[in-house]
């Protein structure tokens, strides 16, 4: 039960409208533990419902609320499977939500405009960071990375060194990251498949 939340703060959506095809969103509220980044990174979401209350033990405040905190625009009541339909038939496309339709001219000139820029410098972060303790030691290049990454690498007793993304080769190595170490991943879909 954290499918909204994750992709609302996922680095790869930064400058994005999401279009939600599940008919009813913000059912279990907002968990800040299950996001994948400090930050919400969609510019926009779509969506059918809305749940106007939410029901989770470990939910702390209601998705509008948090949407409207963190300044992101939002149009319910959408049918969102017809409008996914079509962008899968025409391709990402460009758009804004506004309820200024007064100069209908100028909105489509800056929809026009519009591109986002150096997306993986925004994402990526500015400064270096360490997260974790353990033998391994992790020098990881971000270009937007999601926190669950380096939940995982802690977990398997690592020390994660973070860097953005346009960190030189000398400075990665400065700390002596683990060379040739193997670092056991198991998942779900792996232990099935065997």
């Amino acid at each position: 039960m954290a499918g909204y939340l994750k992709v609302f703060t996922d680095p790869s959506y930064a400058s994005q409208g999401v279009v939600m095809t599940y008919p009813l969103i913000g059912n279990y509220g907002v968990i800040p533990n299950d996001a994948e980044s400090k930050k919400v990174w969609v510019s926009g979401v779509f969506v059918h419902e809305l749940a106007e209350v939410s029901s989770n033990f470990r939910k702390e405040k209601e998705l509008n609320d948090y949407l409207i905190e963190n300044e992101v625009p939002g149009l319910k009541n959408v049918n969102t499977r017809k409008l996914t339909k079509v962008l899968r038939n025409s391709g990402t496309m460009r758009g804004k939500i506004t309820s200024n339709i007064t100069n209908i001219e100028q909105t489509i000139k800056e929809i026009k405009e519009f591109s986002p820029k150096n997306l993986v410098g925004l994402v990526s972060g500015k400064r270096q960071y360490i997260e974790g303790e353990g033998e391994k030691k992790i020098a990881l290049l971000s270009f937007g990375c999601k926190e669950n990454i380096i939940r995982e690498l802690k977990k398997r007793n690592c020390i994660v060194y973070v860097y953005p993304h346009d960190t030189n080769t000398q400075t990665l190595l400065e700390n002596n990251p683990s060379r040739n170490s193997t670092i056991k991943w198991t998942t779900e879909t792996q232990r099935i498949a065997k």
